[in-house]
């Protein structure tokens, strides 16, 4: 496979950094005031994982509170989200074996994040954890994983058949299949990609080291 791959789009919570509980409790902790069962919450979360917060948090309270969330309900746990999801950044930790795997890859590949977090949140991220060398870019929403894909590929002129991109989520897995690029599952027990129509399912990003020579 060595050969014909010329590119690899990342996911970032669940892929590379080991974030995702960290991530439901910043959830928890923003809409706490409703007093939501946390259970229900966290399969919510599960269950939209990959879109960005602020339609996570929509969807959230629409679905438990059997309405939409007011403009200013909405700016106060967007508020409190993003401050202790940016106080949670100095806790997270890499998936076991993801820096060896981009140190490997960085040089040979063109390597992209797709990421449903705010781009300027990813952007510290990646920059706090010294990050941004292993990547020829870093991108976040407001964009749509499925527009940032079609962005990255046209401005680089890649052919989809070329790319890889390694998600945990159903909606890397939408992006990936909407420009028919190899889909590569991070599996975990939450993962909500299909498995099935996965190219690859893998539980270390080194497992792919092989095929790509």
């Amino acid at each position: 496979m060595s050969s014909d791959v010329r590119a690899i789009f990342f996911d970032f919570d669940g892929v590379i950094m080991d974030s995702m509980t960290l991530k439901l409790e910043s959830y928890l902790h923003a809409l706490d005031r409703f007093q939501f069962d946390r259970a229900e919450v966290k399969r919510l979360v599960w269950q939209y994982v990959g879109q960005s917060r602020q339609r996570i948090l929509r969807f959230i309270h629409e679905e438990l509170a059997g309405g939409p969330i007011t403009d200013n309900d909405y700016q106060e746990v967007l508020a409190l989200f993003n401050k202790h999801d940016d106080d949670s950044r100095k806790l997270m930790e890499f998936i076991p074996g993801s820096l060896e795997f981009l140190k490997s890859v960085h040089e040979r590949f063109y390597t992209a994040v797709i990421t449903g977090t705010p781009e300027d949140f990813i952007l510290r991220t990646t920059a706090h954890f010294d990050l941004d060398r292993y990547f020829d870019i870093v991108r976040g929403s407001p964009d749509k994983k499925v527009d940032i894909a079609r962005q990255l590929l046209q401005a680089n002129q890649l052919n989809p058949a070329e790319v890889l991109f390694i998600g945990d989520g159903l909606t890397d897995q939408e992006a990936a299949d909407a420009h028919n690029i190899r889909f590569v599952g991070r599996g975990t027990e939450e993962s909500s990609y299909n498995p099935e129509t996965a190219w690859r399912v893998i539980e270390d990003l080194n497992e792919l080291l092989p095929e790509l020579g």
